[in-house]
């Protein structure tokens, strides 16, 4: 077949979505359940995994992909075959499903992108052939006529049955839902008559009914659980037949609904599987949210500025003198202030439930990694995860994958140790690494924590000192706590080797830019010789915060009040100039004071005096800094929006807002700013 001939599918462009979406997702759980396969085998993991690969088959097969059918065949034969006991899952087999995996991700990236990856299966599904004894045949795109098959041979159980299998009417692909459940009744006995008929069905037909009466090899409760494992199927009905009366599959009119005499009604159980849905769901476009949003952002800001005219039309309204009117007037005008203020911040609450997201869909993708870097290293790792459902904004579980990976991998290489190591230091030679998210306030945590050898932070402060990070005094007198953090520094590494793994002084220093760039945090602790832990701290979304609006030259700042610690009068203040610049003493705690315009390049060339002005002490994990400001705005909720192209990525700023004025208010990133302020040898501003 020429390669421009295998990107022809039998799907129509609208449909192209819907089946990339569904194979994701059945992809998501083979690479996931696979890693755990290897880890022991689990009657309810296994149909799981074999569901997944029956899905991908049958919708594979219904579009024409013949590669991605014919190898996922293959792979389901072997998972049934381990399904039944006759296999087991070695490494050897989880290896060569997994590279069957990776290859169904190639053939699945066709179907959208139309550019043939040149991904070949023979080789992968002659590998999968020899775990069996006998050679498996590849999976036939069109059944052959019933009358040309060879007799099947059926034991006790066998009966004729006739049934009404219902898809749901909320199905998107109804076509290959039929044709899945046509594959079942194949695999399960003779079909002696369907409807819709198998060629409407082969072809792509077909809705949300099928009838048919089937010699079946099983029992109907064997046959009605099989079917139940194709997705969308809402019900599986044995119809019975009048006695000496015609089969009523048989004289079905495929044009008019079904409505059969004499049903009894035997609703799909589904077995059970890792993670189950409560109410039903509908798949939204993320550009619709992201628009719904924005929306919902322009309702705030317009709220914002009624509740401005609210307090400048109650002053008018003051002078105006005490007619009733006016006071009517003035008190309408509250009430309906107040009432579209909760509305929308309903609504916001509402649009912001409907963009977040279980962070299971990161985490499931990291027990092949997992698994592989530590193969790749020569060590057994075993990964816990737990908190799969905590919830998080689409646009935070997006950017937060790069991070974990990066921990992950920096723990397998330079945590986790050797086995012969682990045996000699009285650990199981096979080490365990623990991600664990959770929610707090509006906050999500992550935490990643090994039991491995720990880090030494004897060898952090030499390694910081030969790179230059750092002087040796600093590093001497830095405490543990302070020096665990030179493993964020770019450039640095432990690793006595280069490998494919780390080692290049990349890594750790991309995990606290990446986390800082979200407005978060990242943490280490660490014990020698029972393993460290790495804390990323994250806004739960990017879409809205909370703020402290300040003012400086006449222009409009926010700092996230989840940075703000306190706001002083410098007439208050007890500043002081320490090492050559202001310092502000706050608690028996010295604070470097900085211009929040100059730091930002407002424009102002000269130093301004601190007299009438204000310190807001901003804090990020364990470093603290005073911007020094014009005035206090007060607090306020704000939509956080893009600088766009014509400022671009500007260090220091995170985005901007419309203020209830509507002119522009600008969002300081707290984290780059005080990175700043406080790595040695920064450029200082001061006032």
């Amino acid at each position: 077949m020429a390669r421009g001939e295998r990107l022809v599918f039998d799907l129509e462009a609208e449909d192209v979505k819907l089946f990339c979406e569904e194979a994701d997702e059945q992809l998501e759980i083979l690479d996931s359940a696979l890693v755990r396969l290897e880890q022991g085998l689990e009657p309810e993991l296994l149909q799981h995994i074999f569901r997944a690969a029956h899905t991908l088959k049958g919708s594979s097969a219904t579009i024409g992909h013949t590669r991605m059918a014919s190898l996922t065949h293959a792979m389901e034969t072997i998972l049934d075959a381990v399904r039944q006991g006759v296999l087991m899952p070695t490494g050897e087999l989880v290896d060569s499903l997994l590279q069957g995996l990776d290859l169904l991700r190639d053939l699945a990236n066709e179907v959208q992108t139309q550019v043939d990856s040149g991904a070949e299966t023979s080789a992968v599904e002659a590998r999968l052939r020899s775990f069996t004894d006998a050679p498996v045949a590849k999976v036939a795109m069109v059944p052959a006529p019933i009358e040309h098959r060879e007799a099947q041979q059926f034991g006790d159980v066998s009966e004729t049955l006739s049934l009404v299998i219902t898809i749901s009417d909320d199905c998107q692909l109804p076509s290959i839902r039929c044709y899945q459940v046509l594959q079942e009744l194949d695999a399960h006995g003779v079909i002696l008559a369907i409807s819709p008929s198998r060629d409407v069905i082969e072809s792509g037909g077909g809705d949300n009914h099928v009838l048919a009466t089937i010699r079946a090899s099983s029992t109907f409760e064997e046959l009605r659980a099989a079917l139940a494992d194709v997705s969308d199927v809402a019900s599986v009905q044995l119809v019975a037949a009048e006695s000496g009366g015609a089969d009523p599959v048989l004289v079905a009119n495929e044009d008019h609904p079904v409505e059969p005499a004499n049903v009894t009604a035997m609703p799909v159980t589904r077995a059970a599987q890792p993670s189950t849905r409560s109410a039903p769901t509908v798949r939204i476009d993320v550009e619709r949210l992201d628009g719904l949003m924005n929306l919902v952002g322009e309702l705030v800001v317009d709220h914002t500025r009624l509740k401005r005219i609210r307090v400048q039309l109650a002053a008018f309204l003051k002078d105006a003198g005490k007619d009733p009117r006016f006071a009517q007037l003035s008190e309408n005008f509250e009430e309906t202030t107040a009432h579209l203020g909760r509305v929308t911040d309903e609504l916001q609450e509402q649009i912001m439930r409907t963009r977040m997201l279980p962070i299971r869909s990161v985490l499931t993708r990291l027990p092949r990694l997992v698994r592989d870097v530590a193969h790749k290293c020569g060590k057994e790792v075993t990964l816990v995860v737990s908190g799969e459902e905590t919830e998080l904004d689409r646009s935070v579980i997006e950017e937060i994958s790069d991070p974990l990976v990066h921990i992950l991998r920096n723990a397998i290489d330079h945590g986790i140790e050797p086995p012969h190591e682990r045996m000699a230091a009285g650990k199981p030679e096979t080490g365990t690494i623990s991600i664990t998210a959770w929610n707090q306030e509006t906050y999500i945590y992550l935490s990643v924590k090994d039991d491995g050898r720990g880090i030494d932070t004897a060898v952090l402060r030499r390694k910081a000192v030969e790179r230059g990070l750092v002087t040796s005094e600093a590093a001497e007198a830095a405490s543990d706590e302070a020096a665990l953090e030179y493993v964020f520094f770019a450039g640095l590494s432990t690793a006595h080797a280069l490998s494919d793994v780390s080692g290049r002084g990349v890594g750790m220093d991309i995990v606290r830019t990446n986390v800082e760039r979200l407005h978060g945090q990242v943490h280490v602790r660490s014990t020698p010789g029972a393993g460290s832990e790495f804390i990323i701290q994250l806004p739960l979304t990017l879409a809205t915060t909370k703020a402290l609006m300040v003012g400086v030259n006449g222009v409009t700042y926010a700092i996230p009040l989840a940075s703000v610690t306190e706001a002083i009068s410098c007439a208050a203040a007890d500043i002081t100039n320490v090492g050559g610049r202001p310092t502000l003493r706050l608690r028996n705690q010295l604070l470097p004071v900085v211009d929040l315009g100059r730091a930002l390049g407002d424009g102002t060339g000269h130093a301004r005096p601190c007299s009438g002005r204000f310190v807001v002490a901003a804090r990020h994990g364990d470093r603290q800094v005073g911007f020094l400001v014009d005035g206090l705005l007060g607090e306020q909720d704000v939509v956080v929006k893009s600088l766009g192209a014509l400022l671009g990525n500007r260090r220091g700023l995170a985005g901007a807002t419309i203020l209830g004025d509507g002119t522009l208010g600008l969002i300081v990133d707290t984290a780059s700013l005080i990175a700043d302020q406080t790595a040695p040898n920064a450029h200082r501003h001061a006032p």
